[in-house]
């Protein structure tokens, strides 16, 4: 019995060396964002932005044929300009609005007068260096959070860097769950959008007619 016992003890240790290992799942080729997964096939990659009533407008085929990093560095330039065109907006009002109290008082001692296209070049040096080195120091934070170092790869997003998400959340508004960052996303990008034409339009008014957007609006 024993030498059977044996025998049989071999043949299963055999046949289970024999067996194919349990395969192991494989990493996902590129990592998780904010519930966003690079899709080579996909619009865009899969990012958000496919929004009614224009979704996958791109006539230039800027999006096309596009690696992850080039996908990312795309959305970075549009969610960027989008920022940036919504507080333009805001600027062209406010400004228009404040410049009339300026150049009284100690806390603002230039006069800044006449269509906010103008207002920048009237800055006396204190606050034109003030302003730059603010957008300097803005703009370095964001390169250092978001793209690989130039001496290791030029023109390069990080891996793990989801486009125009640099961290700033004061608030704590940023959605924890993949669907509502998503809306709240095309939000952003809905309303970034219409502000650039807004303020190519505010621009464009003003050089043409030489007056504030306020003075035309109010007569």
């Amino acid at each position: 019995v024993a030498p059977h016992q044996h025998m049989a003890r071999r043949s299963s240790i055999r046949m289970m060396s024999d067996e194919a290992p349990s395969p192991v799942p494989e990493a996902p080729a590129t990592p998780s964002l904010n519930g966003w997964t690079y899709d080579k096939n996909a619009f865009c990659g899969g990012l958000p932005g496919s929004i009614s009533p224009l979704g996958k407008f791109d006539p230039a085929g800027f999006a096309t044929d596009k690696s992850l990093s080039e996908i990312k560095r795309l959305r970075e330039a549009e969610i960027m300009h989008c920022r940036v065109a919504m507080l333009a907006f805001i600027g062209y009002f406010v400004g228009e609005a404040v410049a009339p109290l300026l150049g009284n008082s100690f806390l603002a001692p230039t006069a800044i007068v006449g269509p906010a296209n103008s207002h920048l070049g009237q800055q006396n040096i204190f606050a034109f260096t003030g302003l730059t080195i603010a957008i300097g120091v803005g703009e370095l934070y964001r390169a250092l959070v978001g793209w690989v170092p130039p001496t290791e790869s030029a023109f390069t997003i990080r891996e793990n860097y989801y486009p125009g998400d640099i961290g700033f959340d004061p608030l704590g508004m940023k959605p924890k769950d993949a669907a509502e960052f998503k809306a709240i996303q095309e939000r952003e990008l809905s309303n970034g959008r219409l502000a650039m034409f807004a303020v190519a339009g505010l621009c464009g008014q003003e050089l043409a007619s030489g007056k504030g957007i306020l003075e035309n609006l109010l007569g």
